[in-house]
């Protein structure tokens, strides 16, 4: 058997693969990064390690601004305190990076200390249960995992692989993909646990990967996977628990349930799962995990309105709306379905959505928020959803207090933390955002959109290059992912690379099925590159569109302010302010409104919004 070592100082021993810290025995929370970042530190004890080191090891292949490396660095301070002295463990080395001060000896498992320096002395219990931590770090704690293997081994990021569908019966994914979603929720109310987003989970989904693979794909400490089929009255649902590392599996469990259960199973088996990895829960987030009774067919059709919900087509929205709609109808009190309405409603007034006015569905969006805040105003799903619709209505204050308590009710909601990068963005409150977009994308890494996100922040802060950079990269593993393509083409305008710029919107007109936005920044593209008769096309459609259908007027504005006709450009500018159009939020940070926004009507704007400096 390999011997494995590990640092130790003060009270502390530290292992490095995994990375865990232990307290006289006793593993601390921290996350994955503050960890990575400990190690680095505790192995050049005495030394300098630059911000760009860290940074580098942390983030290897991540673009992040420093106050992610200032904020894990501030984690740790707090977890470690200080030494016998009074003196912090890590010294910050004014503008060049840090220092570990603290005396570190390297220990092989079960010996004494290298260097001939003893280790510290232990209570015999405190010692028999480091030995016990040790041995299951090593082994894998497969006699014993029920008892000890999460204190040696804490798990901090879960992933909820999707649930098989065994029923043979496709009609039944909904079932499968439903309760993965349910199951993924109630497990980010956990507070000490970081849940993967399931959207990133669902590329899984037939993939036949390993779990270590998956496990390390994703970043995370364990997995849950397992399977789901209903049989007439009966749903059989069986779970395990794997820690992904070493695909020691941790638990299993089988439920057969009546489907009129089915609607608490979810909280069962998160609290089961809680109870496996020890995670620290406060009693009232204890007391959340326990459910309601729920009817049954609401249930059903929540499941299926979240299975539409996340195709994110305007086709499966509508369907989506119907779903939840019938929701309420089976139970007025189940406040999971209002937010999932306010979700919908909120989308189909975006502009690449671009269903229905702002003016009509905001509106229903914070009617459906609000009541599911008066039945549950601990649902971070409807917090959310009522900020993103007070985002749009520039109600600054309100949608700030409304993202942040989001995310203080489930850290592990990506949505929450992208929408309040938008705000941030809105305010130029540019790392801030940077900070609040990596977390989204830490929890879903394999979200097309959320990275997408990442390069449409570099856009707003003028770092075109990079922007351009990432939505290439987005493009390599989504080729036809059309809010990439749209972007990449709006950047490429920036620099005045009109020829790509064209070839980006033109392969996204296909599958986005020319949606209006698309055409618009068409005709924006060939105006600003001179070619007025083929702007004029893409308006003269545009027209024909509008005279069938909702289109945003704020792509008009993109079309005429590229043909260069300001008095027609601000006046869909009026039209935009007055239906609350979302891209007004930008106005004072999009690098397209420039010219416009430099002009005294752009500046009265900017006022009338709430944006001025």
């Amino acid at each position: 058997m390999q011997v494995k070592t590990f640092y130790e100082f003060g009270p502390f021993r530290l292992a490095c693969s995994p990375p865990v810290l232990l307290r006289d025995g006793n593993p601390l929370a921290l996350t994955p990064k503050a960890l990575e970042l400990l190690v680095v530190l505790v192995r050049n004890s005495g030394n300098l390690v630059s911000k760009e080191e860290l940074m580098k090891a942390a983030w290897p292949d991540t673009f992040v601004e420093e106050g992610n490396l200032t904020q894990n660095i501030s984690l740790l301070r707090k977890a470690l305190g200080a030494d016998l002295e009074d003196r912090p463990y890590i010294e910050t080395m004014s503008k060049r990076g840090y220092r570990f001060a603290a005396s570190v000896r390297l220990v092989e498992a079960g010996s004494a200390a290298i260097a001939g320096v003893p280790a510290p002395a232990m209570q015999p219990r405190r010692r028999t249960a480091l030995a016990i931590s040790v041995l299951l770090l090593i082994a894998g704690g497969t006699l014993v995992y029920r008892r000890v293997a999460p204190r040696s081994s804490p798990v901090q990021w879960m992933a909820v692989l999707p649930l098989e569908n065994l029923s043979g019966d496709p009609a039944q994914d909904y079932l499968a993909d439903g309760l993965t979603e349910a199951l993924t929720g109630e497990l980010a109310k956990i507070g000490s646990l970081r849940v993967i987003s399931r959207t990133s989970a669902m590329r899984y989904k037939g993939a036949g990967k390993p779990a270590p693979q998956i496990a390390r794909e994703l970043k995370v400490d364990a997995l849950v996977e397992g399977s789901a089929a209903r049989f007439g009255d009966r749903v059989v649902v069986r779970v395990q628990l794997i820690r992904g590392s070493t695909d020691e599996h941790l638990w299993s469990e089988s439920y057969d349930r009546h489907v009129r259960d089915v609607p608490l199973l979810q909280s069962e088996i998160a609290l089961a799962i809680a109870r496996q990895i020890r995670a620290g829960m406060q009693p009232e987030r204890e007391a959340r995990l326990s459910g309601r009774p729920v009817n049954r067919d609401a249930f059903e059709a929540y499941l299926r309105g979240r299975h539409a919900w996340n195709k994110r087509t305007p086709e499966a929205i509508k369907a989506a709306i119907a779903h939840f709609q019938a929701a309420t109808d089976f139970d007025p009190v189940y406040a999971p379905a209002y937010a999932g309405l306010a979700d919908c409603y909120n989308q189909l007034g975006t502009v690449i959505i671009g269903e229905r006015s702002p003016s009509e569905t905001r509106p229903l969006a914070v009617a459906a928020a609000r009541k599911a805040l008066e039945i549950d105003n601990q649902l971070a799903e409807a917090h959310a959803a009522l900020a993103y619709a007070d985002l749009y209505n520039w109600n600054w204050e309100q949608a700030e207090q409304g993202f942040k308590k989001a995310i203080e009710l489930n850290p592990s909601y990506a949505s929450a933390h992208l929408w309040f990068s938008h705000y941030l963005v809105a305010r130029r409150r540019f790392n801030e955002a940077l900070q609040e977009v990596n977390a989204a994308r830490d929890l879903d890494p394999l979200s097309p959109i959320i990275a997408t996100q990442v390069g449409w922040m570099f856009h707003h802060m003028g770092r075109l290059d990079e922007a351009i950079a990432q939505y290439r990269k987005v493009l390599q593993d989504n080729p036809d992912y059309v809010w990439a393509l749209w972007q990449l083409g709006g950047a490429y305008m920036l620099e005045s690379r009109y020829a790509e710029a064209v070839e980006a919107l033109e392969k996204a007109l296909a599958p986005s099925g020319r949606n209006p936005v698309i055409l618009g920044t068409l005709a924006e593209v060939y105006g600003r590159a001179g070619q007025r008769s083929k702007a004029e096309e893409f308006l003269a459609e545009l027209n024909h569109l509008a005279r069938r259908r909702y289109v945003s007027p704020t792509i008009f504005v993109f079309a005429y302010r590229g043909m260069g006709d300001d008095a027609r450009a601000f006046e869909f500018l009026e039209k935009s302010y007055q239906e609350r159009s979302n891209s007004l939020v930008y106005f004072g940070v999009s690098p397209g409104y420039e010219e416009i926004r430099s002009t005294p009507r752009g500046q009265q704007m900017l006022h009338r919004l709430g944006l001025a400096p």
